[in-house]
């Protein structure tokens, strides 16, 4: 099993150190006190860590700044996440599902659209309520590496979105930032993930940023566009469902129930 996953562990800690120096190293070149990245582990379950962090030792001076350590983190590991995928997914296998096969004993990774039409492209056309992908261990580490991007690229608190969505808008972002919670919470109507990390933005990251006051000159035009470039890439690697059990599979979600129920109701399902 080591042997055969081995470029799961190494490809992945690898984009994790990528991502993490993308922080660090914008942090060392203004000045900016930072640790060195922290790994932390999770020996459970069928990721097997929880990422990596730094440590910023003192105050950022301005919004350019901050702008350029929060987008650093992302973009370095947005890049390496998409050539494993990429790589990873051109060495795996179209398996053709058993009718009668039993699928409550596994777990299955969701897809974002970027991952679904990359894989149907590559690999394609797949009928996937007939097949599946034997994935290669390289394109589980590119989808969790996106997986991870994905999450850290939500717009709230001091997450590396936040960072961004607050370098771009300022402080009149506060105006509008608590109804862009609301919204998200939608998701959690989709897979209960998201629920866990709506109470985790809340209470924890906190859901407006700290204030930092505005450089001299502004971001400028390229940062904005730069930013704005990655929220929309944010939308196209997030996954709705990341992990979804086998017994659920064929389950619909909770937001779909409500539609059909609302539907039903008022007469519209005929």
């Amino acid at each position: 099993m080591f042997f055969e996953n081995w470029p799961y562990s190494v490809s992945l800690l690898f984009i994790l150190f990528a991502h993490e120096m993308g922080h660090y190293l914008p942090a060392r070149h203004y000045g900016v006190k930072a640790t060195l990245p922290y790994f932390i582990p999770l020996p459970v379950g069928p990721i097997g860590t929880m990422g990596a962090v730094i440590q910023i030792k003192q105050q950022i001076p301005d919004k350019k700044v901050l702008f350029d350590i929060g987008i650093g983190g992302p973009t370095a590991s947005l890049v390496l996440s998409v050539i494993a995928w990429l790589v990873g997914i051109s060495l795996s296998k179209v398996i053709e599902i058993p009718p009668d096969f039993d699928r409550s004993g596994f777990l299955f990774f969701g897809d974002s659209l970027f991952t679904y039409f990359t894989t149907q492209w590559i690999l394609g056309p797949i009928d996937l309520s007939t097949m599946d992908i034997q994935a290669h261990p390289l394109a589980k580490a590119g989808w969790v590496g996106l997986l991870i991007t994905a999450v850290n690229l939500l717009p709230f608190g001091q997450l590396d979105g936040g960072h961004v969505i607050y370098s771009m808008f300022g402080e009149k972002y506060r105006n509008w930032i608590h109804r862009l919670f609301v919204f998200f919470l939608i998701f959690a109507l989709i897979h209960f993930t998201w629920l866990l990390w709506g109470f985790i933005i809340y209470y924890v990251v906190k859901i407006e940023h700290p204030f930092i006051r505005d450089s001299a000159s502004g971001i400028g035009k390229f940062r904005f566009y730069f930013g704005a470039a990655m929220l929309v890439t944010f939308l196209i690697i997030f996954v709705p469902k990341p992990i979804i059990l086998g017994s659920e599979f064929e389950d619909s979600s909770l937001l779909i129930d409500i539609f059909r129920l609302i539907t039903h109701n008022f007469g519209l399902d005929s």
